[in-house]
């Protein structure tokens, strides 16, 4: 199989400027030996240009959006980081995209687990792999780990992290160091997928 073009999606409050994008996708693009295809929303391109925060538009906006601009005719790997997760599990059905990473998924609302997003994974139709932060807000392990995920997700927790992946500072742990862990976690899945 053709290796995947990958792309990476920021996630609702932060561009691909922030510290956790710029590392990961030079971390990643070490990793793999490639290109990482940052794909910025519109809206995001828009508060870079005017310095002025603005809210994401509707989430089906944000979806086809970003179908849009996939080509066809080529192997894709989506990863998002949270928003950009969420709007990555609606695309499976895109032709091309042979898998989704989500990091951080906004499992719910920052301290609303009754607003759940677990539907968001129910038409998931390649592999999907969630890494998630045991701290996250939007989606902790005490709460995440009771819930039931379709086959087709695997999940893998990361010790201590928030949903930007800051550890505890007791645990002595770089942002870059939990990146490069993060990159690691990331190749063993393509390879259990052949992706």
């Amino acid at each position: 199989m053709k290796e995947p073009t990958i792309w990476l999606s920021h996630g609702a409050g932060a561009g691909h400027s922030s510290c956790f994008m710029t590392q990961f996708n030079q971390v990643l693009a070490d990793q793999f030996s490639t290109e990482i295809q940052a794909y910025t929303f519109d809206y995001m391109l828009q508060q870079e240009l005017t310095g002025k925060r603005r809210p994401p538009p509707k989430f089906s906006l944000l979806v086809s959006e970003w179908q849009s601009d996939i080509p066809s005719g080529q192997n894709h790997l989506l990863i998002g980081k949270s928003m950009g997760g969420r709007v990555a599990t609606q695309l499976t059905k895109v032709d091309g995209v042979k898998g989704i990473i989500c990091l951080g998924f906004p499992f719910y609302p920052a301290g609303k687990p009754e607003k759940h997003r677990l539907a968001f994974f129910e038409a998931l139709k390649v592999p999907c792999l969630v890494i998630q932060g045991t701290r996250d807000q939007m989606g902790n392990y005490d709460w995440v780990s009771q819930q039931t995920l379709p086959n087709q997700v695997d999940l893998v927790w990361v010790e201590g992290a928030d949903h930007d992946f800051k550890r505890l500072k007791k645990q002595n742990i770089s942002l870059l160091e939990t990146i490069q862990e993060l990159a690691s976690i990331i190749a063993d899945w393509r390879i259990k997928h052949s992706i």
